[in-house]
C-alpha cells in the first residue's frame, strides 16, 4: 500500500478519468423502459446485467432477455437456466446472476404484491436504502446503484471489476478488503453531489479496462433459490345431493277379467 495519503491519490486518480473519458450525464430514469414497465424496477433489473459486466454486455444480455421472455414477471418464474441461457454462455457469472435475480424477483413480488419498486419513491432516502440492501439475493452493487440514479441517493455502486482497477492504483484506504467495503470508503471520501459524476466516470474505466471476474463453479455458488410456496389448499367439492326416491305408480288393474270355459 502506497504510504501517500489515498484520499488525495483518489482525488488525482479521478481527475485523470475525468479528463480521458470526459464528463458523463445519466440517461433519464424512464428512457427506453418499456409501456407499462416500473422504471425503478427496470433500472433494478439492468443494474443486475451490469454487475461485474461492461456495459455493452448488459446492454446485449438486456436485448436477449425481452427477446426471450414476454415481461420481467415471466422473468421471474423462468428457470434458472433459462436465464442464464438468454444472457449468453460466456456472460460473466451467468449462472450465479440468474438465481439471484430471480431471487430478487420473487422477493420484490412477495413484499409488493406486484412487481414494482415504485414505493421507494415515498420513503426516506435512508429507509429506501436499507429496503434496497435487504432484497433477497441482489449485490450490493446493484442496490447502490438503484439508489443513486433511480433515487437520488448518495451512493457509490462498485463492483468486482471496479475494485480491482481502483486496488491497481493503490487509492484504496488500508480497510478496504472486497468491493462492498471499497464501495463504503468511496461514499465516505466523495460528496453527495459529485456521487453520479464519479459513479459514471468508473463505469467508463471499467468498460475500458475493466476484467471479468473468476468463473465460480456452480457447485460453489450459495443457494439463492427463493423459497418454496405452500401448495395451494384444494376445496372439497359438495357432494352431489341425493335425488329424492320417486314414488311408485300403482300398479294398473287389468279391465279384462278372467273367466273359465
Amino acid at each position: 500500500m502506497s504510504s501517500q495519503d489515498p484520499a488525495k491519490l483518489l482525488q488525482a486518480l479521478l481527475k485523470k478519468l475525468s479528463n480521458r473519458y470526459g464528463e458523463q450525464q445519466a440517461e433519464p430514469l424512464g428512457a427506453g423502459v418499456d409501456e407499462g414497465v416500473d422504471p425503478l424496477l427496470h433500472l433494478f433489473v439492468y443494474s443486475f446485467l451490469l454487475w461485474d459486466a461492461s456495459t455493452g454486455q448488459a446492454r446485449a444480455a438486456l436485448k436477449r432477455i425481452r427477446e426471450t421472455f414476454v415481461d420481467y414477471n415471466e422473468l421471474r418464474i423462468a428457470f434458472a437456466d433459462e436465464i442464464a441461457a438468454a444472457f449468453g454462455e460466456r456472460y460473466p457469472r451467468g449462472y450465479e446472476r440468474a438465481l439471484r435475480l430471480r431471487s430478487s424477483l420473487h422477493d420484490i413480488f412477495r413484499r409488493e404484491h406486484s412487481l414494482s419498486l415504485q414505493r421507494l419513491s415515498e420513503l426516506s432516502k435512508r429507509e429506501a436504502r436499507a429496503y434496497l440492501d435487504s432484497i433477497e439475493g441482489a449485490p450490493a452493487y446493484v442496490a447502490a446503484r438503484t439508489m443513486l440514479l433511480g433515487l437520488g441517493g448518495h451512493a457509490i455502486p462498485v463492483d468486482q471489476r471496479i475494485a480491482d482497477l481502483l486496488a491497481s492504483e493503490a487509492v484504496l484506504g488500508d480497510d478496504v478488503t472486497d468491493a462492498d467495503s471499497a464501495a463504503s470508503w468511496l461514499e465516505r471520501q466523495i460528496r453527495a453531489g459529485e456521487a453520479t459524476t464519479v459513479a459514471l466516470v468508473l463505469q467508463s474505466w471499467s468498460d475500458d479496462q475493466g476484467a471479468a471476474p473468476r468463473r465460480d463453479r456452480r457447485a460453489d455458488l450459495p443457494d439463492f433459490s427463493p423459497p418454496e410456496l405452500p401448495p395451494p389448499v384444494l376445496e372439497e367439492p359438495p357432494a352431489p345431493a341425493k335425488k329424492a326416491a320417486k314414488a311408485k305408480k300403482p300398479a294398473k288393474r287389468s279391465t279384462r277379467s278372467s273367466s273359465k270355459g
